[in-house]
């Protein structure tokens, strides 16, 4: 089972530019926060995704990859630490 990760990075945005108010034209950025199943890394990128099978099938449905240059936080963990089995509670 692959690591949980929790990606904090810096992406493109768009901005409206048919804004009746003028502005100036500042270049921005927007910070984005993903979290997905770690499926991949390599130098320059990390791949998430949204589903994992346990045999060789790719997941199909959602797959991001983030470029490293642009992670500003990054924080992996296994299934059972981020999602830890609940405790019974006994009879008081």
């Amino acid at each position: 089972m692959p690591l949980v990760t929790y990606i904090r990075w810096r992406d493109a945005c768009s901005v409206e530019a048919a804004d009746a108010t003028p502005r100036p034209a500042v270049p921005e950025l927007s910070e984005v926060c993903e979290v997905g199943y770690l499926l991949a890394e390599n130098d320059e990128a990390v791949l998430i995704g949204m589903e994992h099978q346990a045999d060789d099938t790719n997941p199909g449905r959602w797959r991001l990859n983030i470029p490293k240059a642009a992670i500003i936080e990054r924080r992996d963990t296994d299934m059972e630490r981020a999602f830890p089995a609940k405790k019974r509670r006994g009879k008081a």
